[in-house]
């Protein structure tokens, strides 16, 4: 590589990997060395590493009215009580935005569906955005009364820090129309280094996957929400590294069935859920419980926070580590609440919102590349 400057390519390196990625993208046309260090996989995954402990949420905010969506970054903390500013970017999706589902982020990237067959990955800093290919298991023929038809169950996306690679798990159910008959399920994995699927052997999954159902990635593994054969709430989940699924009792005093609207998130670094009510629904309490995992791998729960009294939650988005709960209410109104403060942020009008890491790190696959962070 050329000279990066009057300092030592491996001191400037350091500098560099220390700087905001909005800096670094613009710096990208300084010169070719510049633009070849900062696109080079190996620095992106250094920068993140450096990077990751400046946290934002992520804002988007999906057209109504207009083809243009809007974006924030907001940086935490968050300063409450005030309006949230929005950029707006070219988005490949636009004319069919309502079709669009998040099924999830990790490391400055985000995986979406549309119309939970065309799976994508992006970018929003780096304005990246690629469809993956095809699945090799959904069949393509439209179903009839005498075939099977196939559908997408689940999807998830997240990190397998023993690969060192990107994945996207996908699970396909089969199905007879008349009379209805589910026949066993088939997984494929997406792995990014190599941008292609393959299938691999799982055991009977029936029809335990809620859908729209995919919450969230952490520390490896994905979790969604499920019910049993006995008709009792479980968190269904993959292990990215062993690909291996797995299930979790969740609460006794859960209503899965009562409680539709729920969330799951992160706080302190373990696994948390809460129900919420029904818009519209009059001011009540709900309840915030823990996932604690003994030394054999068991599973408990424990109740840790009881919140109310608010009104009109449409959604319970997420924990940000000990920061807070964030929950919009009445139509763009983001709700911050912990047990020593509560504030509000004005939102242009309803959005998706998620705990965000900005990165450089690139959704082009192939080449082998791995992600050592």
């Amino acid at each position: 590589m050329a000279s990066l400057g009057i300092f030592p390519e491996e001191v400037m390196i350091e500098i560099l990997s220390e700087l905001p990625p909005e800096s670094l993208l613009r710096f990208k046309c300084v010169n070719k060395s510049w633009h070849a260090l900062i696109n080079d996989p190996k620095f992106g995954t250094k920068h993140y590493s450096n990077s990751r402990r400046r946290k934002h949420v992520f804002l988007w905010c999906p057209p109504i009215d207009t083809e243009i969506n809007n974006f924030s970054f907001l940086k935490l903390p968050l300063s409450l009580n005030s309006s949230v500013s929005f950029f707006d970017t070219d988005f490949p999706l636009n004319e069919d935005f309502r079709s669009v589902e998040i099924l999830g982020h990790s490391h400055g990237l985000i995986c979406l569906t549309r119309r939970r067959c065309d799976i994508y990955l992006w970018n929003p800093l780096t304005r990246e955005f690629r469809k993956l290919p095809p699945s090799i298991i959904l069949l393509t023929d439209p179903p009839d009364s005498d075939r099977c038809s196939s559908f997408t169950r689940a999807v998830g996306f997240g990190y397998d820090s023993k690969s060192m690679d990107f994945k996207v798990v996908r699970v396909v159910s089969f199905v007879k129309l008349k009379p209805e008959i589910y026949y066993s399920s088939r997984v494929e994995i997406y792995d990014l280094s190599k941008d292609r699927w393959r299938e691999i052997k799982s055991p009977f999954l029936g029809n335990r996957f809620w859908t729209p159902s995919f919450k969230m990635c952490h520390e490896g593994t994905c979790y969604w929400w499920g019910l049993s054969e006995e008709c009792t709430g479980t968190l269904e989940t993959f292990n990215m590294s062993d690909e291996v699924f797995g299930q979790i009792p969740i609460p006794e005093d859960f209503d899965v069935m009562a409680d539709r609207y729920k969330c799951l998130g992160v706080f302190n670094g373990s696994i948390v859920l809460f129900p919420y009510p029904y818009k519209g629904y009059d001011r009540m309490l709900f309840n915030v419980w823990e996932m604690e995992k003994d030394e054999y791998g068991g599973v408990s729960w424990s109740k840790i926070l009881t919140i109310g009294s608010i009104f009109g939650i449409e959604k319970g988005w997420l924990i940000v580590n000990s920061d807070g709960l964030f929950m919009e209410v009445n139509e763009g109104r983001l709700i911050f609440y912990n047990d020593t403060k509560s504030g509000r942020l004005k939102l242009p009008t309803s959005c998706f919102a998620t705990l965000f890491e900005k990165s450089l790190i690139s959704v082009k696959g192939g080449n082998n590349v791995t992600y050592e962070f």
